[in-house]
């Protein structure tokens, strides 16, 4: 089932990840999975951080945090203090999947690396409704 706040642009990788058979021979093909991971977060983070920002007392993320941290851990922490700390814990997992795709170019990224992102941001949207 496709929900409206997933655009659809995303959804069109879940057939790539599904058919394609990952080897040493396909390496140059982790751009299109650390893309699919990247666009995944990004679409998630902006879902969550207006749900935060809609269902909290405040009027930015990072007012959540009593330390200097970037918007990304400020997101975690408002999840925390709002009681959705199991989100707080999946969109933290998010992060690190997110932080190897785009900056760790020695990590292999994988099509399942790829359908976990897919199914996080799933789970994360649907929680957030």
């Amino acid at each position: 089932m496709v929900h409206a706040f997933v655009p659809q642009h995303l959804l069109d990788f879940a057939e790539y990840i599904q058919n394609q058979e990952y080897s040493a021979e396909h390496y140059d093909l982790q751009c299109i999975d650390r893309t699919i991971i990247n666009r995944a977060y990004l679409s998630t983070y902006l879902h969550v951080q207006e749900w935060i920002l809609n269902n909290g007392p405040y009027n930015d993320v990072k007012d959540y945090s009593k330390h200097d941290v970037g918007y990304h851990a400020a997101i975690c922490i408002a999840l925390n203090e709002l009681n959705k700390k199991a989100m707080s814990k999946k969109y933290a997992d998010f992060i690190e999947l997110r932080v190897d795709a785009d900056y760790n170019i020695v990590t292999i990224i994988t099509p399942k690396d790829a359908q976990k992102a897919l199914d996080l941001a799933f789970q994360i949207q649907n929680a957030l409704q």
